[in-house]
């Protein structure tokens, strides 16, 4: 994520003498990369996503003020100091009554201003938004979005009246399928499901929290009293809604990467203030502070002898309890290891990697020790890749609808399972970054079901990955197979249909190779999430290649799953070379009633075996029940004639009817 930051506002919250130059530099360094340095004043800052702490101002100038200080520049980070909120002794109204009907709300603070004036920003606070990119509106609009951009936790503004007006409630709940509200930018949008909404007490949405507000509580230029509002919710539920609804808010972005809640009563206090200064409004409610997710960081116990190891140099104990004070860690040094206490809103340190890896960049890596590694590069070609095949298989797909993806080879215990193996016949990672990514993945399919899933504006979405997959072996590395997976949402026929597409295109079949589509017995499907499972056999008059399998879902996904090697090994990179035919064909049409439950491609393989001069069989067309076929009839010595054909249409009649029950329309 990228972030714009003036420097008179960083310089606001650091004190120091450190050149704008220096700023980019040493941060670059050690830090966020700072790309760029617009009209020699405002910096663009890439923020990595799990640095959700520095994606602000205050943010910045913490990360600048332990780095700046390494590099030899006198540099502090000012106190924050905001008044505490104090209530008007005479004046009084009532809170909204807060409901919670989910446990996906880590902290809720609200309280009530009235006498608001509505009155411009000031020219400074207008620069400063628009030089982040930000719209500038009026004091009472604008107010928000300066302190989030500078504190870096999201808050929202209500109109009381608004509020009460419906009923004087705020119910928080997962919302229902179905639902219509409209966004204060007039956009109506209709809830998926699942997504956490404020409803009223008649069950109006009144509001889309941690994303953007509503359009019915929203302030206008006739709003008198407001409810200062910032809520800290499941950050899961947050992206969930947000990526459904494709609303990309700035509040979005900080509160689905679990932003600090702790930072909340230092936002409504500076909000408070600002309030009152900007738009003379006055406190009227006590403050409301709904804290059920208080959670103490874990400490993180670290060996001084893994430090050493990882950074190639040993650190004084003194310099590393410097360092990690300066990042407002608390240290315990003894004589063999540390204890590390991250501050509240530095979650990403939670094991001994993150803290080294603290160590290594405020150290700085450019002043570890670096050794080229010993040997030479092999130049010898891996017989186990085949880059050109792999590019034309990704480009083919891509041209004709299909999106490529990358997936994490590591999934979670759930994953694991709807592979159909147990989790001890899967390789566990000993030290995983979060529960979600424990297990080595023995499937694709699992992974690539959850992108459909995170997409459900997407009515029909099909996607591809070509990755490994790792067997275990005992006393070994594990087995590394190379998968070509496809799951879809579309219909059976049509994902099939690319399948075979993509056959023909890597010259598969010949006259002597076919597709057999193998299905299982029940007793036999072996993935715990599939209703149908099938394997995909190419068949010639030699030999049978399984090349993989095709799965039906249970959510009715269509899945595929290649071997790719054994795919390669069948593949040609040009067509096998066909003696033309010098006689003269015969191309018709017949078009059968056929039962739901018909294999369209079986029976066309059937049709196309009734006889030698059957060269070619094609769908054509569907109409309910009806399917239409082109049939070509060709002799390779000597011109056909409709009568020689006659006996040949009989016996594609009689199949269809023996063997697949299908209804001839009209007569041969």
């Amino acid at each position: 994520m990228n972030i714009l930051i003036p420097d008179k506002w960083l310089r606001e919250h650091l004190l120091t003498k450190a050149s704008k130059n220096d700023i980019q530099k040493y941060l670059s360094l050690s830090g966020p990369s700072v790309e760029h340095i617009y009209d020699n004043e405002v910096y663009d800052i890439e923020v990595t996503t799990n640095r959700v702490d520095s994606m602000s101002i205050r943010g910045i100038a913490r990360e600048a003020a332990t780095i700046l200080k390494r590099a030899g520049i006198e540099t502090k980070l000012k106190k924050a100091k905001f008044e505490k909120i104090k209530k008007h002794p005479t004046r009084n109204l009532p809170l909204p009554e807060i409901i919670y009907e989910t446990e996906a709300v880590h902290r809720v603070l609200a309280v009530v201003m009235t006498g608001v004036k509505h009155l411009d920003s000031p020219l400074e606070m207008q620069n400063r938004l628009k030089a982040i990119g930000v719209n500038v509106h009026e004091a009472l609009i604008d107010i928000s979005n300066y302190i989030t951009h500078e504190l870096g936790h999201p808050c929202h503004v209500f109109d009381y009246d608004k509020i009460m007006s419906r009923g004087g409630k705020i119910i928080i709940k997962e919302a229902n399928k179905g639902k219509k509200f409209v966004t204060l930018d007039e956009v109506e949008h209709e809830t998926l499901g699942g997504e956490i909404v404020f409803e009223s007490e008649s069950g109006e949405i009144i509001d889309l929290p941690a994303i953007k507000g509503t359009l019915n509580t929203g302030v206008d230029k006739n709003t008198k009293s407001i409810l200062f509002w910032i809520e800290s919710l499941d950050a899961k539920k947050v992206r969930q809604a947000s990526m459904g609804h494709a609303i990309r808010t700035v509040a979005a972005q900080l509160n689905e990467k679990n932003v600090d809640p702790n930072l909340g009563l230092e936002v409504m206090e500076y909000g408070v203030e600002l309030f009152s200064k900007l738009c003379q409004a006055v406190v009227v409610s006590d403050l409301y502070d709904y804290f059920p997710d208080h959670q103490i960081p874990k400490t993180v116990t670290v060996k001084l002898k893994t430090i050493e190891n990882y950074l190639g140099i040993k650190l004084s104990n003194k310099e590393i309890k410097t360092i990690l004070t300066d990042l407002d860690c608390q240290v315990e040094i003894g004589q063999t290891e540390i204890e590390v206490t991250p501050p509240t809103f530095r979650p990403d340190i939670h094991i001994e990697a993150d803290v080294v890896e603290e160590l290594a960049r405020i150290y700085g890596y450019h002043n570890l020790p670096s050794k080229l590694m010993n040997g030479e590069l092999s130049i010898h070609k891996d017989p186990n890749t085949n880059y050109q095949f792999e590019s034309l298989i990704k480009h083919f797909l891509a041209d004709i609808g299909w999106q490529e993806i990358y997936s994490y080879s590591l999934v979670s215990e759930k994953q694991a399972l709807d592979t159909g193996y147990s989790l001890i016949d899967h390789l566990k990672l000993a030290n995983p970054l979060k529960e979600e990514t424990t297990y080595l993945r023995r499937s694709l399919i699992p992974s690539l079901i959850e992108i459909i899933s995170t997409n459900p504006t997407k009515k029909q979405m099909s996607v591809f990955e070509i990755a490994y997959v790792y067997n275990p072996q005992k006393n070994n590395l594990p087995e590394q197979k190379l998968k070509l997976t496809l799951v879809s949402n579309r219909d059976y026929r049509e994902v099939k249909g690319d399948l075979l597409s993509l056959f023909d295109r890597l010259y598969i079949f010949s006259h002597e190779q076919e597709l057999l589509v193998k299905e299982k017995i029940d007793k036999e499907v072996h993935m715990p999430i599939a209703k149908q499972e099938a394997d995909l056999i190419i068949k010639d008059e030699k030999n049978k290649t399984l090349i993989g399998s095709l799965i039906v879902l249970d959510d009715g996904h269509i899945a595929i799953e290649l071997n790719l090697q054994e795919l390669i090994s069948i593949s040609k990179k040009y067509p096998q070379y066909q003696k033309l035919i010098k006689t003269a064909s015969i191309s018709e049409e017949m078009t059968f009633t056929l039962k739901k439950s018909t294999a369209v491609g079986d029976l066309i393989n059937a049709f196309q075996k009734v006889d030698g001069r059957v060269k070619r069989v094609d769908l054509l067309d569907i109409y309910e029940s009806n399917y239409s076929f082109s049939f070509i009839f060709q002799d390779d010595e000597v011109n056909i004639s409709s009568e020689e054909v006659e006996p040949i249409r009989q016996k594609i009649v009689k199949i269809g009817q023996d063997e697949f029950k299908a209804s001839l329309v009209g007569q041969v």
